[in-house]
């Protein structure tokens, strides 16, 4: 569970810093555009600000005896994540290959951390 919580905060937290730092470079490989105008970057910048955030948690409690709950949350954030690709996908036609990326990473985390939940489920009952 340490394993699976470490390694999302560190790659959420290298997103969140690229969106903050470069959100026109960072929209540009997911969708292939970069944000419009100033409000699309502000946009992008406090996207960058919450997965920031979302990694801080997780690294903070990656000790906590505890992280099912936490789990759950980033299961819920990963499917999140993959809806709203497919919704870009399939709605507005979106294809660049940094979508897909971002699509197959987090499908891969929310397989990881439901097998990490079943696994530890499973030991501990």
């Amino acid at each position: 569970m340490k394993k699976f919580i470490s390694l999302t905060a560190i790659l959420e937290g290298l997103t969140g810093i690229a969106l903050i730092v470069t959100p026109n470079i960072i929209v540009l490989f997911l969708l292939g555009q970069p944000p419009l105008g100033p409000e699309g970057k502000i946009t992008a910048m406090l996207a960058g600000a919450a997965i920031l955030s979302l990694a801080f948690i997780c690294w903070i409690l990656r000790e906590t005896p505890d992280l099912q709950k936490l789990i759950k949350g980033i299961l819920f954030y990963n499917f999140a994540i993959i809806a709203i690709a497919l919704y870009g996908l399939f709605w507005y036609g979106i294809t660049n290959p940094g979508l897909f990326i971002v699509t197959i990473a987090h499908a891969v985390l929310f397989g990881w951390g439901a097998f990490t939940l079943r696994v530890n489920r499973s030991s501990n009952g």
